[in-house]
Formats: C-alpha cells, sequence, structure tokens
C-alpha cells in the first residue's frame, strides 16, 4: 500500500520553489507522521522528530515514494537553498550514530531540516560505499551503474555521481528487511533467516562467510545483499508490507510478552534512577534553606505549621485594628 499524500501540498521546496508532497505515514502507537518530499530535488524534509517516529510500515512506504520520484530528472541543490517554512538559511548538520556519520542540512531557526534521500538512507544504516569490485559486478550483471539518491546511470570510474554529487552507493536489503521489522515477527524470509550480523564480509541472509569481492550477493545461499537501484531494493521488501501492518495494528501475544518482559527487566533501572533523581532534589532543597533561602510551599501545605499560624493571627489583628 503506497503513502497516503495530500492533493494540495502546502510547503514549497526550499531549493526549486516547486511545491512538495505531503505524505500520510504510520508512525508508532498509531499516531501518524507528516513527511514532505521533494521530487525534483530528491529531498526530504522533516520538522522536528518525524524521522525518529517513522514505524517500519513507514519506512516502506516512504523507500517506495522516494524509489518513484526517480523517474523525473534531477535539481541541483543550490547553495542559497532555505528552509521550507521559513525561507531562512540552512547550516550542514554532522550527526554520528551506531551507523556511523550522517549529515543533514538544518534551518537555523529550527523549524526542520532537509535530508538528500541517500543521507537519509544512511542515517538509517541502510547504505555502504560502492566498492571498485562491486562497479565492476554490478556492470557483468546489471549492465550498468544506478545512483541510488537520484537513480542516474554512474559511470564505471566516477567518484560522484555527475548530477546529484552523491557517492556511489549500495543498499543494504537484509538490512533494511531488519529495520523494517526490528522484532523479527515476520515469518522467515530469505533477509530473516539468521540473527544480525554486522561483521565485515557475512552474509546477512545466511551468515556464511563472504570471500573478497562477493558484496553483491551471497555465494552460499544466493541471497542479494546490496542493490544500486532503489526501485529494486523496494521490490525486494514490498511483500513483508501486509504483514507489518496487520502486526502494527495488532501485535501477537508473544510480542507483547516480550516487550513487557523487556520493560520488567528494565525496572530497577528505572528505580534506581528515580531515586538519585530525588536524592538530587532533596539535596539542592537543602541547600536552598543553608543559603537563607525559604520554601514557600511549605506555608500551603497539609498538617500543623506554627509559622503559617502565626502569620494568619497577625494578618487578622491587622484587619480589626484598621476596620474597627
Amino acid at each position: 500500500m503506497a503513502a497516503a499524500a495530500n492533493s494540495e501540498a502546502t510547503v514549497a521546496c526550499g531549493n526549486c520553489h516547486e511545491p512538495m508532497q505531503r505524505l500520510m505515514l504510520p508512525g508508532h502507537y498509531g499516531r501518524t507522521v507528516e513527511v514532505d518530499l521533494c521530487s525534483h530535488c530528491h529531498l526530504v524534509w522533516f520538522d522536528l522528530t518525524e524521522t525518529a517516529r517513522l514505524s517500519g510500515p513507514a519506512l516502506l512506504d516512504l523507500i517506495g515514494a522516494m524509489a518513484l520520484t526517480q523517474r523525473l530528472p534531477h535539481r541541483t541543490l543550490e547553495a542559497k537553498a532555505g528552509c521550507a517554512r521559513c525561507g531562512a538559511a540552512l547550516k550542514t548538520v554532522h550527526n554520528r550514530s551506531r551507523w556511523g556519520a550522517s549529515l543533514h542540512l538544518e534551518c537555523r531557526a529550527g523549524h526542520g531540516a532537509y535530508q538528500t534521500f541517500a543521507q537519509f538512507l544512511q542515517e538509517k544504516g541502510l547504505l555502504r560505499t560502492m566498492s571498485r569490485i562491486d562497479r565492476a559486478r554490478l556492470l557483468q550483471t546489471q549492465g550498468r551503474i544506478d545512483c541510488v539518491n537520484c537513480g542516474a546511470a554512474i559511470a564505471r570510474d566516477e567518484e560522484t555521481c555527475s548530477y546529484c554529487g552523491s557517492v556511489p552507493s549500495l543498499l543494504d536489503v537484509a538490512r533494511l528487511a531488519r529495520a523494517l521489522d526490528p522484532e523479527g515477527v515476520l515469518e522467515p524470509q530469505a533477509v530473516h533467516r539468521d540473527a544480525v550480523r554486522q561483521q565485515a564480509l557475512q552474509c546477512e541472509a545466511c551468515g556464511a562467510a563472504l570471500p573478497p569481492g562477493l558484496s553483491v550477493d551471497c555465494a552460499q545461499c544466493g541471497a542479494t545483499l546490496a542493490i544500486s537501484r532503489l526501485a529494486d531494493a523496494h521490490e525486494r521488501v514490498a511483500t513483508l508490507g501486509p504483514a507489518l501492518r496487520a502486526h502494527a495494528a495488532k501485535p501477537s501475544p508473544e510480542v507483547v510478552k516480550r516487550r513487557l518482559e523487556a520493560l520488567d527487566a528494565d525496572l530497577p533501572r528505572r528505580r534506581e534512577f528515580t531515586a538519585q533523581m530525588e536524592a538530587e532534589a532533596a539535596a539542592q532543597r537543602g541547600h536552598h534553606r543553608l543559603d537563607g533561602d525559604w520554601d514557600w510551599s511549605n506555608l500551603f501545605g497539609g498538617g500543623t505549621n506554627p509559622v503559617r499560624a502565626v502569620l494568619l493571627a497577625l494578618v487578622i489583628w491587622f484587619v480589626w485594628y484598621f476596620w474597627r
């Protein structure tokens, strides 16, 4: 099922100034996440924390929408590109996650940020740089090398895409399937046959060791490990869509049990953190008292308070004295 899109886009791209496509994607806990996508510049605009709120079905829909836009010619990102909300100048922000370095173009006023398709996929840990052996095998098997960002053809010896400037990369299909289904609730697929292994030169589908050079497909099980065409990668995992949506709507009892067990296992740490916060707050209150600061909240609390009784008596006396 494709991502729902508003027929009237309310946001214009800060690079080409054309209306962007607004995608209504499924988020966690039954919520909807709005993401704006520029088909001409191959950019995605995220407000605040939208990228972290995308569920597995949402990631699948977004990659499908990205693949469809690669049929259009690419427009180069200009240095004067501005915020999609206010038009303000952008700044390059470098991030680092467990998957490595990534970047985005952030509004200086804090309204959101752009990412190219390749930057978004890199942030999710789904891309790796294409080697010369990869290029040779792609030319041998497919006759061409495609840019994973804009879809344009890349020459054998080009260091970057001549249309969008992206570094030639491959999309890891096995890792994509794991990102769509992090809880492993679906029936075993070709890419779900074994536990994830992050070691280099190892097939994530069957776990077999890969000799140097065989990085596009696995010689042991035949699984496609990396693809340069975004549409091909989406096609290989699109069959997971119905099961992913069914699971999001109603998780299986086994998954609910695992979630509860994970919460129970984390309960001691949460209690320790709460106790530490309470101790720090108590110490801070004691510090204020030693400095001569008075905790005025005590005057309005429950129970007997001598200071409060004296103050009330003084108030009553003043009222009687001036109004008698």
